[in-house]
C-alpha cells in the first residue's frame, strides 16, 4: 500500500507542476537539443584536468559550480534521475543491481524488461508522445520500450564502441531531412568513469580520459557545424556522479557483522543492504549488526535512512541499509583476497553531500542563457529545463523550476 499511496501523492504533485507550466513565457523551443552525459566526470575536473572544449562551453552558457546527485551516487539510478526528475525511490531503480521483494528478481545493469522502468516518464518518451522525433545513442534505460514505444531511434548499448564511433552514430541521425531528424538527442560516454575506477579520480591516467571526452565534444561540435546545425543545437553537459579514492583497505566485510546465512545481501559497496530470509527477526538483526559496527558504518531499518537521502519510500530498498563514509565499502569476503588484487580504487555512491560525489552541469547554446555561473543544483531539475528547453510539458516528476528559471533564456 505504501507504493500506491507515494505514487498518488507524486502525481497529484507532477499535476500542480503542470498546471503551473508556462511555456509561452520562454524564448522558442530548442529546434536541436543534445543530452550528453561523461559518466563519473566529478564537477572539479574541469579546473584539474585538461578540458579546453568544456570549459568555453561553461565559460559561454551555463555552468553549475556543482550538481548534487541522488542518493545513492550511482550510475543507473542518477541516469535515470536526471531523465525523468524523480528520485531513485520513487522511479524505482535503486540501484546498479537490487532485487524485486516480490519475485525475487534481480535487476541488473543488462535487464531491459519493462516492469523495471515503469516507476518514471524518460524526456524521450516525454518527447515521442507530444510530437517530437527522439534519439538515445546511449542511455540506460533507453533501450526498453515504455508505454507502447520507444525513442524514434535508438542503439541498444554496445560498451566497446570509441567515443568518436559514439559521436559519428549520432551525427548520422542527425544529418537526415528535417522533417526526419530527431530535436532531440541523448549520448553517453563511460571511458572517463571506467578510468576513475581503475587508476582513481587524481591519477594521469583519469586525466587522459578526461581529454579524451573533451576531444569528443569537440568532434560533435565539428560534426554539427559542417551540417549546418551547430548555431541550432542546444547542449545539456552533465554526469551521473563524481568519484572518490577507495581501496582494498578501506572495506568492512558483512562476515564481521552478521551471519551471512540469515539473509540476501542485496547491495555492496558505498552502500550495503541486506533483506532478512524469512523466520529472521528483523529487530535483533539490526541490533546485532548496529552492535558490531566500525565508526565508519551507519546502520538504518529502510525507514530511518535520514530525510534528506530520499531512500525510504520503495520495498525495492532493502530493509536493513549500511551507509559506509566517504572511501569506505561493505563487501563480502567471498573470493576475498584474490578480489582485493583488482579491487577499485575510485568509487562513487556515497552521500552525495560528499564533496567527491558532486557532478558536472553545463548548458550551452541559443535556448540558454550566456556567461552565467549558478551555484549547487540538484539533478532532479535537469528534466523540467530539458522539457521547458523543448516547450514540452514535463510528466509528474520531484523537480521543479528552478534551473529552469536559472539557465532558459526567455
Amino acid at each position: 500500500m505504501k507504493r500506491y499511496t507515494a505514487a498518488f501523492a507524486l502525481l497529484l504533485a507532477g499535476l500542480l507542476i503542470a498546471s503551473c507550466w508556462t511555456p509561452a513565457s520562454r524564448a522558442a523551443p530548442a529546434e536541436l537539443l543534445i543530452l550528453i552525459s561523461l559518466d563519473g566526470f566529478r564537477w572539479d575536473y574541469l579546473d584539474k584536468y585538461d578540458a579546453p572544449v568544456l570549459k568555453r562551453l561553461a565559460a559561454d552558457g551555463v555552468h553549475a559550480t556543482r550538481m548534487t546527485p541522488s542518493f545513492p551516487a550511482k550510475t543507473f539510478p542518477n541516469h535515470y534521475t536526471l531523465v525523468t526528475g524523480l528520485r531513485p525511490e520513487h522511479h524505482g531503480i535503486v540501484g546498479n543491481w537490487f532485487y524485486d521483494p516480490v519475485d525475487g528478481a534481480k535487476f541488473d545493469m543488462e535487464q531491459l524488461a519493462p516492469h523495471w522502468w515503469q516507476g518514471g516518464e524518460p524526456v524521450w518518451i516525454t518527447a515521442e508522445k507530444q510530437g517530437l522525433r527522439a534519439a538515445c545513442f546511449f542511455w540506460p534505460g533507453s533501450e526498453t520500450e515504455l508505454q507502447g514505444c520507444h525513442a524514434t531511434f535508438f542503439k541498444p548499448f554496445v560498451k566497446k564502441l570509441t567515443n568518436p564511433e559514439r559521436v559519428d552514430g549520432l551525427l548520422t541521425w542527425l544529418g537526415l531531412p528535417p522533417a526526419e531528424r530527431p530535436r532531440l538527442a541523448t549520448l553517453y560516454f563511460n571511458t572517463l568513469d571506467d578510468a576513475g575506477h581503475k587508476y582513481g579520480p587524481d591519477a594521469p591516467e583519469t586525466g587522459g580520459a578526461v581529454r579524451e571526452a573533451d576531444a569528443a565534444i569537440g568532434r560533435l561540435l565539428d560534426g554539427l557545424a559542417v551540417r549546418g546545425l551547430r548555431e541550432k543545437a542546444s547542449l545539456v553537459i552533465v554526469s551521473d556522479h563524481g568519484m572518490s579514492p577507495c581501496g582494498p583497505d578501506q572495506v568492512i566485510f558483512f562476515e564481521d557483522l552478521l551471519t551471512v546465512s540469515q539473509v540476501r545481501i542485496e547491495a555492496t559497496g558505498p552502500v550495503g543492504g541486506v533483506r532478512p530470509n524469512p523466520g529472521v527477526d528483523l529487530a535483533t538483526l539490526v541490533a546485532g549488526i548496529r552492535a558490531k559496527a566500525p565508526p565508519q558504518l551507519q546502520v538504518y531499518l529502510r525507514e530511518e535512512v535520514p530525510d534528506r537521502l530520499h531512500y525510504r519510500a520503495s520495498d525495492r530498498i532493502a530493509p536493513i541499509v549500511l551507509v559506509c563514509d566517504d572511501h569506505w565499502n561493505v563487501e563480502s569476503k567471498a573470493g576475498w583476497p584474490e578480489r582485493a588484487r583488482t579491487y577499485n580504487i575510485g568509487s562513487h555512491g556515497w552521500d552525495p553531500a560528499t564533496p567527491n560525489m558532486g557532478a558536472l552541469f553545463i548548458a550551452s547554446g541559443p535556448v540558454f542563457r550566456r556567461g552565467v555561473e549558478i551555484p549547487d543544483v540538484e539533478n532532479i531539475h535537469v528534466y523540467h529545463l530539458l522539457c521547458a528547453a523543448l516547450g514540452l510539458a514535463p510528466a509528474p516528476n520531484d523537480g521543479d523550476q528552478r534551473l529552469v528559471r536559472a539557465a532558459l533564456r526567455r
